[in-house]
């Protein structure tokens, strides 16, 4: 009994969801509703009998579509509302073969429908109409050219922003309406359109791209106030801070003290650093000093206000360089360099601290600054007792590209930490030319030698190459060696002699660099070497 059962409860879903109907039935029920609206146009405002329409959208669209072609104008009208609701791609021709017809209200009523899609195949009828005598169809198709927008439109609409951004600047208030519109509905991937508008239109232009834009972030205010969607009121407090909308923010304050999720509170926290908002001091105060929020949303909190300047924030963050956790230290270091310059008077002075963890974050948080107040106590660092402190002084220095701590970097390649000696190479290499003057002193010593000729060969050091040559001779192996691919790197043609006569050196890893080396010169050096002689060398360099 109870399989019998289970057996009548399917069949009569199945009957319920229309899934037992035949084809031949769908298609004359679709005949009895085209037949109802071309007695009664009406129909087409009614969502009751649209509803019923979707689950045989397939065979109905096309049906509709037929009704295009119908005399009666009210007719053509409401089959364009029904296409709009269906919105099947394979009648997008049939709605742009009446964007021609001769009455406007009907090519403006095709031009919304088109618009309905959101697809490539309507850009190109709705274009045609930017030309319309009518300024409605032309306001219409502008307006169209958006699609239906949201956070999800494709791409390809991006390339009908140009469009848009012309439309601001219309004689017609209608037509320039329908750009803010389309624009509007674009949200974020117009917002660098309309910035450039507003700093270089005309001035009816940028009246009309301000009010965009307002009605852009008002839409985020909106979300970040109202959407469900946690990642959306995250991204859309992001989206206020970085365009520094005022206006939202007690819209932030009220999620950065109420909302349910910690990476919407962060968002809410840089946001109000960026804007600048006063006010807003005293709630975020309160979210860093609260023992009982999530450390990344206190250090956020911390962030919005150092950016605007208040100390708190910063020495809240300083204190955490010390963490005895390394994703808090290392968190720290990042909100200190979203502060940047305003941090470095207080970092100077952690860098001084007794604690070597407060140290280290406090020089690395340093090289994040830009600011080149930072350079004396980093080259201070870079004698430090504690080897994460030189290393990371080095590193710092390297990323402020100053150029005059080249000599002292230099030493640093002797380090007895080889930590601190790689991070003292990335450094030159980032300071570039301006470094190589005392990467070639630092070349002429022992210790520093190896890492120097590396440097020279990687910063491509013409005015090194009869060092370099020098070098070929050095009495280690591992030095003639890396002297061979340095010259190679440089690839001067006066190198090849002295690269030559290494081919026969007693060491095998030393002949392989001259060989590499010389394959590079010959590559470069157009007839003046013989292949057949580069092959002899290559031969004996195997050797």
């Amino acid at each position: 009994m109870r399989c019998w059962a289970a057996m009548g409860l399917i069949v009569a879903v199945f009957w319920l969801i229309g899934c037992g109907e035949s084809e031949q039935a769908k298609r004359a029920k679709v005949a009895g509703w085209v037949a109802q609206l071309r007695t009664n146009p009406n129909l087409a405002d009614k969502d009751d009998f649209k509803k019923q329409l979707e689950d045989y959208a397939d065979i109905a669209a096309p049906e509709f579509a037929k009704l295009l072609k119908e005399r009666d104008k009210k007719v053509v009208l409401g089959a364009l509302k029904v296409l709009a609701h269906l919105k099947r791609l394979t009648v997008v021709e049939n709605i742009a073969s009446v964007t021609k017809s001769p009455d406007p209200e009907i090519r403006k009523a095709a031009a919304q429908t088109l618009g309905v899609f959101g697809s490539p195949l309507a850009v190109k009828p709705l274009m045609e109409m930017l030309n319309d005598p009518n300024v409605e169809v032309r306001a219409a198709a502008l307006e169209a050219l958006a699609g239906p927008g949201g956070r999800d439109a494709p791409p390809f609409l991006q390339e009908v922003l140009p469009y848009l951004v012309e439309g601001l600047g219309d004689p017609h208030p209608q037509v320039r309406q329908a750009a803010v519109n389309g624009l509007v509905k674009l949200g974020q991937w117009s917002l660098q359109a309309i910035a450039k508008v507003m700093e270089q239109g005309s001035p009816i232009a940028k009246k009309e791209a301000e009010r965009a834009f307002r009605e852009i972030c008002e839409g985020f205010r909106k979300d970040l106030r109202e959407n469900s969607d946690r990642l959306i009121r995250r991204d859309m407090a992001r989206y206020i801070g970085e365009l520094r909308y005022a206006k939202a923010t007690p819209d932030l304050i009220d999620r950065l003290q109420n909302d349910a999720d910690p990476e919407v509170r962060s968002a809410c926290a840089y946001a109000l650093g960026n804007i600048g908002a006063k006010f807003a001091v005293g709630p975020l105060q309160e979210v860093m000093n609260n023992g009982k929020e999530e450390m990344p949303v206190r250090l956020a909190a911390a962030v919005g206000l150092g950016l605007m300047g208040n100390e708190q924030g910063i020495k809240f963050l300083i204190d955490q360089l010390n963490s005895s956790d390394e994703k808090i230290r290392a968190a720290a270091v990042e909100a200190l360099r979203t502060i940047g310059k305003p941090a470095t008077r207080l970092l100077i002075e952690a860098a001084k601290s007794k604690d070597p963890l407060q140290r280290w974050g406090a020089v690395a948080a340093l090289g994040e600054t830009g600011d080149p107040k930072a350079v004396p106590i980093l080259l201070r660092a870079l004698k430090d007792e504690d080897e994460n402190v030189r290393a990371v002084a080095a590193a710092s220095l390297g990323k402020l590209r100053y150029s005059k701590a080249a000599p002292q970097l230099v030493l640093a390649l002797a380090d007895k930490s080889e930590r601190v000696q790689f991070h003292a190479e990335l450094a030159l290499e980032n300071i570039g030319e301006e470094a190589i003057p005392a990467v070639m002193e630092g070349a002429k010593r022992t210790a520093t030698r190896f890492r120097a000729f590396r440097l020279l060969g990687r910063l491509k050091a013409q005015k090194a190459v009869p060092l370099l040559v020098e070098g070929l001779r050095d009495r280690k192996p591992e030095i003639r060696a890396i002297a061979a691919w340095a010259l190679g790197e440089i690839g001067d043609q006066n190198a090849i002699p002295a690269l030559q006569q290494l081919l026969g050196d007693k060491n095998q890893e030393v002949r392989r660099e001259a060989v590499i080396a010389l394959g590079k010169l010959f590559q470069s050096h157009s007839g003046a070497i013989a292949r057949q002689d580069f092959m002899i060398w290559k031969q004996k360099g195997a050797k």
